[in-house]
């Protein structure tokens, strides 16, 4: 019996050996061959080489091989001779990575030249309950904005993982919402949820986030402030635009501001400034909101309206805004044939503009203010009327020498001074005709027309025309024309006797 035991014991010996090459006298026996673990440990082999052979091993190679992924293997190289008979022991690591639950098997092999010994051992990766925690929100809101804060857990598992998580929302210290749930998740995969809150009050807030999945606990907590400034803001018209300027208790501009002009939105700048330009009279509504405070406003924009009268040399000019109220200070600029004038009005509205230095004819009048959209309007003029000359009459004695009484003359009435008046006036336009250039004027709605002619005894050399009118657009039949500074300028370097040229000008 005892004989048939030891028989069976020597036939089982080459099964539990490890693999070796033939004529290997190298032998690699792992000290314990199944280990245990989760992604992310370290499993340290301890092993053992035997020397069979008669003659000493060095530089013997350990390794370990298995899966392509889920492992990080290591290698070594062992220095140390052995003898003939003797061992050596050591250790090697494998280090686990994502893997998934269950048992896998790996191979230890020990190389030396063309000798090689392989053993086999397991391991069983358990499954990983690992997860984060993340809460996203900004660390202060004005009052009047929306707040949305993100709540997430990410599994970091390697299989399915089951807990619970909830969170509790509080202000100053008061619980204004709680939530609790049980989930399940996959390996890398998120619960998420936003809190979002519509314009809440002003306060502390904090937000507290749990979790616990298979016993083990996590938490995180978050706080943001509501605040409320103590915002200020300015609105009025200038230079043609409605101004918002928004700014705090130190001054300084507040960017990003809610401003609505006649219900169209803008945001202030980083100036804390919106500018719109206006193009009519009338009250505009400005709608603000300060952090959450509504304002509502009204900027009022005036219109300048022009009439004028003359008297004498001297054209009245009456400046009165949207309203008919007179409006002083304001500054009329006169444009006429010769040139301009400038003149304020006074505390009743009235700016007087000196002929003399415009000229007759038509003159543009146009009234600014930084207050007040711009007002202008044209006007004719003419000097102002020359007295008439008297006409005397001399009597002529009766002659001495005769007896006879002599006859009255016939009463012809005024006649005698009307041939004298249109002889001086049939004088003046001959002279004019022949030899000085004739220049006439008119106004056709939004055009205006210039006709100058050369006299009929001379041609006319180097003619130039300025007029200060508001004019888009010039054309001349002869010579250059340009609108230049408010005036059009219209020069011509000849012009035969009783040749004529034209200028069309289109008004603004």
């Amino acid at each position: 019996m005892k004989f048939k035991a030891i028989l069976l014991i020597i036939l089982l010996i080459p099964i539990f050996l490890p693999r070796v090459s033939a004529q290997s006298p190298l032998v690699i026996v792992p000290l314990n061959d199944d280990f245990t673990g989760v992604p992310g440990d370290t499993i340290i082999i301890p092993f053992q080489l035997r020397n069979l052979g008669n003659q000493t091993v060095s530089n013997v190679t350990v390794y370990v091989t298995g899966p392509a992924e889920g492992f990080l293997y290591g290698s070594k190289v062992i220095r140390e001779p052995i003898e003939p008979n003797g061992t050596i022991q050591d250790t090697i690591s494998v280090k686990l990575l994502n893997l998934d639950p269950g048992r896998y098997n790996l191979t230890i092999v020990a190389r030396a030249g063309s000798s090689y010994s392989e053993a086999r051992i397991t391991i069983s990766v358990k499954t990983l309950v690992d997860y984060t925690l993340r809460i996203d929100v900004n660390d202060e809101y004005t009052y009047g904005s929306n707040v949305t804060a993100l709540l997430k857990i990410t599994s970091q598992a390697n299989g399915v993982i089951i807990g619970r998580l909830g969170y509790t929302l509080s202000r100053d210290g008061t619980v204004l919402e709680t939530f609790t749930t049980t989930i399940y998740l996959r390996p890398g995969e998120s619960w998420v949820k936003e809190l979002k809150l519509t314009t809440p009050r002003v306060g502390d807030y904090s937000v507290y986030f749990w979790a616990n999945f298979s016993g083990r606990f996590k938490s995180k907590r978050a706080t943001f402030r509501v605040y409320q400034r103590n915002l200020r803001y300015d609105a009025y018209f200038k230079d043609g635009a409605i101004y918002v300027h928004v700014y705090d208790e130190n001054g300084q501009g507040v960017p990003d501001i809610s401003v609505k002009i006649n219900g169209i939105p803008f945001k202030t700048d980083d100036g804390g400034t919106v500018s719109y330009l206006v193009e009519k009279p009338g009250t505009y509504e400005v709608v603000l909101n300060l952090d959450g405070k509504v304002v509502k406003t009204f900027v009022e924009v005036r219109k300048l309206f022009l009439s004028a009268t003359q008297e004498n040399e001297t054209l009245l000019v009456r400046v009165v805004d949207s309203t008919g109220k007179p409006v002083p200070n304001i500054t009329v600029t006169a444009s006429g044939p010769l040139g301009k004038d400038y003149s304020a009005t006074n505390s009743s509205g009235i700016a007087e503009i000196d002929l003399k230095k415009t000229g007759y004819g038509t003159i543009m009048l146009r009234a600014e203010s930084s207050r007040y959209m711009g007002g202008e309007t044209s006007v004719k003029v003419a000097p102002p009327a020359k007295p008439t000359p008297t006409p005397t009459t001399t009597t002529t004695p009766p002659a001495a020498t005769t007896t006879t009484p002599a006859k009255p003359p016939k009463n012809h009435g005024p006649l005698a001074a009307i041939l004298l008046i249109a002889g001086v006036l049939l004088a003046g336009t001959s002279y004019a005709a022949f030899f000085r250039p004739i220049i006439q004027e008119e106004m056709l709605d939004r055009y205006y027309f210039v006709k100058v002619r050369a006299p009929k005894l001379r041609g006319m050399e180097g003619f130039r025309f300025e007029k200060g009118v508001n004019a888009i657009e010039v054309k001349a039949t002869k010579g250059r024309a340009e609108i230049k500074d408010g005036l059009i300028v219209w020069e011509i370097e000849h012009l035969e006797p009783e040749e004529e040229a034209y200028l069309q000008v289109i008004l603004g």
